[in-house]
């Protein structure tokens, strides 16, 4: 209720805010337009910059295509699970059908990466199958890579927890056989659709950012506390549920912490985004990414913390290997989703911010 109310507070004065600018503006006459398009300042001086393509370009596209892919299987499996489709004292189910759904949401991964890839390239269609391609191997190829490690040292340590191979080539087959189709299909669909249209144009020369008062990268790491404050508590039954043997009940309440927790990364990448703008820095695409997407960082930490203080049964170093090891995919994982609901956001954003406000 409490983190409810604070998204609502700040809600509301971000759009009193932004709604008080525009119609400031739009108030003046053309000749005071005019005058006041010669002595802008804050966001409206970057009207020739702030849709100018970010570096790494591709591999934006690559991660929030997957992030998209993550989040609908997370929102689609909790939601399974809480109207009572999947029992939670069966843990296989809910681990098939997080699959089948990662799977076929394959689909809406590669038309988002290549939508974006063509909005950001201007509409050209060249490299969509490069690009849906890189989506459909980029997290599974990390994860993969994750759990082939943790296998070697099981194997090695005579474990019978280990993976069987047999297990592996259906993984992989699952893999090349329906996810990567799948994200090509997408892909297809991303690359026919229009591109969304900028509604400013970009300058030849970049703008160059002014001096700021303390390095930006600092508030955007910080940023990932708050959506981490609407998490960590419920985020200690799910630990305990998977490393101590607990069986986890309610789904129906971990959907309505998860929409929270949705809601504030949004909410924190729109702010900062903002407030990015308003100093002059054009250079927004990564940082509304990393805004919420940080939340991951704590998280991992939150895991070693509770590895330190609560597992205190773990028995050597293969143990926690194995527990850091999943963390890590868990962390990554939310990364990936928690960033492109940031970035997402922040797009559409900056789009209609910029689209309200007619500048020459």
């Amino acid at each position: 209720m409490v983190i409810t109310f604070l998204a609502g507070i700040v809600l509301v004065i971000f759009l009193r805010t932004v709604r008080r600018d525009l119609t400031r503006y739009e108030e003046l006459d053309k000749e005071a337009q005019a005058q006041m398009n010669e002595e802008l300042s804050g966001w409206k001086l970057v009207v020739g910059d702030v849709f100018r393509a970010p570096t790494n370009s591709g591999l934006l596209c690559v991660m929030v295509g997957d992030g998209v892919q993550i989040l609908g299987m997370a929102v689609v499996t909790v939601m399974f699970a809480a109207l009572g489709f999947m029992s939670p004292a069966s843990r296989g189910t809910l681990i098939i059908g997080m699959l089948i759904f990662y799977m076929i949401l394959g689909i809406a991964a590669g038309y988002v990466a290549v939508r974006l890839w063509r909005t950001i390239g201007c509409g050209d269609k060249k490299g969509w199958v490069s690009v849906s391609w890189k989506v459909a191997c980029c997290f599974p190829g990390i994860a993969f890579f994750i759990l082939t490690t943790l296998n070697f040292l099981l194997w090695g340590s005579h474990s019978t927890g280990a993976i069987p191979f047999s297990l592996f080539v259906v993984l992989i087959f699952m893999w090349f056989c329906i996810s990567v189709p799948l994200t090509l299909v997408g892909g297809y669909f991303g690359a026919k659709a229009p591109h969304i249209e900028y509604p400013v144009r970009t300058n030849q020369i970049p703008r160059e950012i002014p001096a700021q008062k303390y390095p930006s990268w600092l508030l955007v790491f910080g940023a990932g506390t708050l959506p981490f404050g609407t998490l960590f508590i419920e985020l200690f039954f799910i630990m305990s549920s998977i490393w101590m043997g607990r069986v986890y009940y309610v789904f129906g309440f971990l959907l309505i912490v998860f929409i929270l927790l949705v809601v504030v990364c949004a909410e924190v990448s729109l702010v900062l985004t903002y407030m990015h703008l308003c100093v002059e820095d054009w250079k927004w695409w990564w940082k509304s990414f990393f805004a919420s997407g940080s939340v991951a960082i704590y998280i991992f930490l939150y895991s070693v913390n509770y590895l330190i203080f609560e597992l205190k049964s773990l028995s050597g170093p293969v143990s926690e290997a194995l527990y850091l090891g999943y963390s890590l995919l868990m962390a990554l994982a939310i990364m990936f989703a928690m960033g492109s609901v940031g970035f997402l956001s922040s797009f559409w954003f900056v789009h209609y911010l910029f689209s309200s406000v007619k500048l020459d």
